[in-house]
């Protein structure tokens, strides 16, 4: 594999929300973003010289995996049996058993000779391609065989399978009959149109009947539904998007003139800090990464700030507590300790000065929240880290209630704990 090499941008802007973000993939238009079953991260670009890329570090370093076939790589998507799926716009579609190293192409012509647009994976098999022309096709037996299932005629360029109920699938059109579409029994068929009149490129589920989307059409109306998709209303204006996601710091949306955020449900929005045209934006735990188009096209990533503190006191092990409050809403704190490092006899190296950090030794560590399926959701540390106490708050405003988990690694070490949202 070839590997890419980085450089560091900065871009500033406003004290609230400023951010230092890091381009990787210098000068290559990005036009997909997504992640497998392993936390890795994967980059589709466009044009003649496509290619796919993979970060193991999200996204702080990538290496080609594929070629895609010399087109655009418009979407990607993963099942739960780690199959990789690449929606090529005019190769067909690419399928994975082997996270990127072999592909097998599944030809234009199963798609009614249709160039691709958007893939979706549900469970048990389910597999959904949207298509330049000819709709909605669908396979249940991951991705053997694809039969159409509906929105025939139609250019379909978005699809989201609801992560609560897995028969809800969501469609965004565009050009004739562009709109909102949802299927409730797994894809087979659809409704009417539910949101007429806008391009809508984007679809984000923000908790189990919320759903926001994004359009490319004139208005750039960012649209909420509070019932899963029947009906909408517009919450903001004048952003025409490609993309939107949702993190633990508020609704982020990528489109024209950048990347924003909204902190209060999408009434209102600021830019956060890119200002250059972009595509995908995608969020691993408090990592942001953006897909940017052009000259100063790429992979741009930052790292959300979250509440770390550091009481200086040493343990003679690992330690990790029971978060407070618990239940709680929507902010609690998670504590943990980091002992010094053992010396060859098995001893526990001491300490110098009054700096109960100064001269140890540091140890990678994570903090990850999961969600009962076992989906990484938040990555509160990811890091380097001295010997000493720590406590950490996790803002869990943009979740629904419900379990989840918080898992501390470094090394040898590992130990869950449980916690509950209630809202």
């Amino acid at each position: 594999m070839k590997k890419i090499l980085l450089f560091l941008l900065v871009i500033s802007h406003g004290e609230l929300f400023s951010q230092s973000w890091t381009q990787t993939l210098n000068g290559i238009t990005i036009w997909s973003l997504a992640k497998d079953m392993g936390s890795n991260i994967y980059a589709g670009s466009t044009g003649s010289n496509s290619r796919i890329f993979k970060s193991t570090n999200s996204g702080v370093s990538w290496d080609t995996v594929s070629s895609a076939n010399g087109q655009t790589a418009f979407s990607m998507a993963f099942d739960s049996l780690g199959h990789m799926f690449v929606a090529n716009s005019t190769a067909g579609l690419l399928k994975s058993t082997n996270g990127g190293l072999n592909f097998t192409v599944i030809p234009l012509s199963v798609f009614g000779s249709s160039g691709l647009q958007y893939v979706a994976c549900g469970k048990n098999g389910y597999v959904y391609v949207a298509t330049n022309g000819a709709g909605i096709y669908r396979s249940i037996d991951t991705g053997n065989t694809f039969t159409q299932a509906g929105l025939a005629g139609m250019q379909v360029v978005y699809l989201l399978v609801d992560r609560f109920n897995p028969a809800y699938v969501y469609a965004g059109a565009t050009q004739t009959n562009n709109g909102f579409y949802r299927s409730t029994d797994f894809g087979a068929t659809y409704s009417s149109n539910l949101n007429a009149g806008k391009n809508i490129f984007g679809v984000m589920q923000y908790s189990q009947s919320v759903l926001y989307s994004v359009t490319s059409s004139a208005s750039g109306s960012v649209d909420k539904s509070t019932d899963g998709g029947l009906t909408w209303n517009s919450t903001a204006t004048g952003y025409v998007a490609r993309g939107i996601a949702n993190s633990p710091l508020g609704i982020l949306i990528a489109g024209n003139g950048g990347l924003f955020i909204s902190t209060n449900s999408g009434s209102t929005f600021t830019n956060y800090g890119i200002t250059i045209s972009s595509t995908p934006v995608f969020t691993i735990g408090n990592v942001t990464l953006v897909g940017v188009s052009g000259t100063s096209g790429g992979v741009y990533y930052n790292v959300g700030t979250v509440g770390i503190s550091n009481t200086g006191s040493v343990a003679n092990s690992f330690q990790l507590y029971q978060n407070y409050p618990n239940p709680f809403n929507p902010v609690t704190v998670i504590k943990f300790a980091i002992p010094p490092p053992l010396s060859a006899n098995g001893a526990y190296l001491p300490l110098s000065g009054g700096d109960a950090t100064a001269n140890a030794g540091a140890v990678g560590v994570r903090l990850i929240v999961y969600d009962m399926l076992g989906r990484e959701i938040a990555v509160l540390i990811n890091e380097s880290m001295q010997p000493g106490s720590y406590s950490v708050d996790w803002d869990a405003s943009n979740f629904p209630s419900g379990v989840y988990f918080y898992k501390l690694t470094s090394g040898d070490f590992s130990e869950s704990k449980k916690m509950l949202l209630v809202k």
